[in-house]
């Protein structure tokens, strides 16, 4: 019992660092003019129901987002798909109503790391990382990027009927050659 209280602790942390997250978000960092690509990744956490807790199928209150499945053209696109709007209903309501279900409250918080391929020539050869990769011309925003990118690489479909999107992580230019080239 003493490790459900520590959790529990965790998991209302959690909550308050996102809320925190939403209501203050990083500012967008421009790409330097002769720097085309742009490239997003997606911090994906969840909560591990304990056996102890498990929810019931009829006691989720979602899908809040989106309360009938992405038409055909919504789903042609994978970042189509991710990037339909849900109905206007606030963030701090959403999130409150997912963190008072007792399921979550007495969850275990995980986050997802993937590993890179092992490829001859790759600097990132076998190291850890999040879920993401390059923007597509087709990609509406760097978070359509980072949903495509995490359901083609881990089969994580992050639309609005599956995930509550928080808000972006600080941006930065990634450079080469000592900081000379970005």
């Amino acid at each position: 019992m003493t490790q459900d209280i520590g959790t529990e602790n965790l998991v209302s942390h959690l909550k308050s660092v996102l809320l925190e997250l939403n209501a203050h978000p990083y500012p967008e960092v421009a790409n330097p003019p002769e720097t085309p690509k742009r490239a997003s990744v997606a911090l994906i956490l969840r909560i591990q129901p304990h056996y102890s807790h498990w929810p019931a199928t009829d006691d989720r209150p979602f899908p809040l987002h989106h309360p009938y499945p992405p038409s055909p053209t919504e789903q042609r696109r994978r970042s189509s798909a991710a990037s339909s709007k849900p109905p206007n209903l606030a963030f701090k309501d959403v999130v409150d109503t997912f963190f008072a279900q007792d399921w979550v409250k007495h969850g275990d918080p995980e986050l997802l790391f993937i590993k890179r391929a092992t490829r001859f020539g790759d600097k990132w050869n076998g190291h850890v990382a999040l879920p993401g990769g390059k923007r597509d011309p087709e990609d509406e925003d760097d978070q359509v990027t980072a949903w495509r990118e995490a359901l083609e690489e881990v089969g994580i479909d992050l639309s609005y009927n599956n995930a509550i999107a928080v808000g972006n992580l600080p941006q930065r230019v990634v450079t080469t050659s000592w900081g000379k080239v970005p």
